[in-house]
């Protein structure tokens, strides 16, 4: 039988009483971060059961690789296979605070007409509501697909570029202009870039301007040129543009078990290069609903001392990117569920209609 298929077995073999014990033992452990003993359990639990009966099956559990104990004389903690059995079977139907909620709601609606800034204000709000790492993959800028795109004049040689993509997503830039165009100009090179490019993706677009101005150039007028300079400069990609935004690192340290400052250096680095990161968010892409990613199942090994909360974010039916949180294995799922699943909705929300 395969270890997975063991694990099953285990879970599925514990009895209610067994199960009532371990969700206390992770509740009081989630708490304090400390090894939990039966005196604990049977004093502040609410178990209508003595000391030796809860001794007899925390023993139990630990047989079953449900609970280790570190120390000899010391209480007992929930392994990560715990972990997966109280997230699957134990833990209470997730519910997000009212006020944290509209708190969340009101900072991404200030942000929503600025798409970046959107993004990095809903990494924010994840780790400051979870007191863990946020998270958010955002869109590969060289994916999308255009649908619409116009200038508009602001002040000196200062133009916005508005970029409308397939799913609906509005992305502005400004740049600076080598003339002051007059506006109707940039309305005419947004028309026609629009007429002729729609459908095709930023670098495709970028290409083919690119091409025009070598291959054309002694015959373009030089505003014609100019105009055309512009549009290929509002469609540039930045290669190594930052793929997922992430917020409150510093909060691992104290929320991480291990006092072994190495490790924990270790952990924040990976953090840092953001690339394994990127792998596992995307990988979240293909689920549907919020993906528990707990220690060691965690496919990035450097990543097996912290769980994964995130799910997908859409604009219409298109899937964009990922929201997160990243934290210590005990931490509090329930909350970091219901936190990624609103945070993820109203993403969506502002996503699909930018002025909802």
């Amino acid at each position: 039988m395969s270890k997975d298929g063991a694990d099953r077995m285990k879970l599925s073999e514990l009895d209610d009483r067994s199960g009532e014990i371990l969700k206390s033992v992770i509740q009081a452990h989630v708490i304090t971060g400390e090894p939990v003993g039966s005196r604990t359990l049977s004093r502040g639990a609410g178990l209508d059961l003595s000391p030796a009966t809860i001794r007899n099956v925390m023993s139990d559990l630990e047989e079953r690789g449900l609970l280790s104990q570190p120390h000899a004389s010391a209480g007992r903690v929930p392994t990560d296979l715990a972990y997966r059995l109280f997230v699957d079977r134990l833990m209470s139907k997730p519910s997000i605070d009212e006020k944290q909620a509209q708190a969340i709601d009101e900072a991404l609606r200030e942000r929503r007409r600025e798409i970046p800034e959107l993004f990095a204000e809903a990494a924010r709000q994840l780790s400051r509501v979870s007191q863990n790492v946020g998270v958010v993959l955002v869109p590969d800028m060289r994916r999308i697909v255009v649908e619409h795109l116009e200038f508009v004049r602001l002040d000196g040689n200062r133009v916005v570029a508005i970029l409308v993509d397939r799913a609906g997503v509005v992305h502005n830039r400004i740049l600076a202009a080598r003339d002051a165009f007059e506006q109707q100009d940039l309305d005419r090179i947004g028309q026609e870039l629009s007429r002729r490019f729609s459908g095709q993706t930023l670098p495709m677009i970028r290409e083919a301007i690119a091409r025009e101005l070598l291959e054309e150039q002694s015959a373009l007028d030089q505003r014609r040129a100019r105009l055309l300079a512009l549009g290929r400069d509002a469609l540039v990609v930045d290669a190594d543009a930052t793929d997922v935004l992430v917020e409150g690192a510093s909060n691992l340290v104290g929320a991480l078990e291990t006092n072994d400052l190495p490790r924990t250096k270790e952990l924040l680095r990976t953090l840092e290069q953001k690339g394994r990161l990127v792998d596992l968010l995307e990988s979240v892409l293909a689920g549907e609903g919020v993906q528990v990613v707990i220690g060691h199942e965690n496919p990035v090994s450097s990543l097996s001392d912290l769980s994964v909360v995130a799910t997908s974010y859409r604009a219409g039916d298109r899937v964009l990117g990922t929201v997160g949180i990243v934290g210590p294995t005990r931490m509090e799922y329930a909350r970091a569920i219901a936190l990624v699943d609103h945070l993820a909705h109203v993403l969506t929300r502002f996503l699909t209609n930018p002025g909802a």
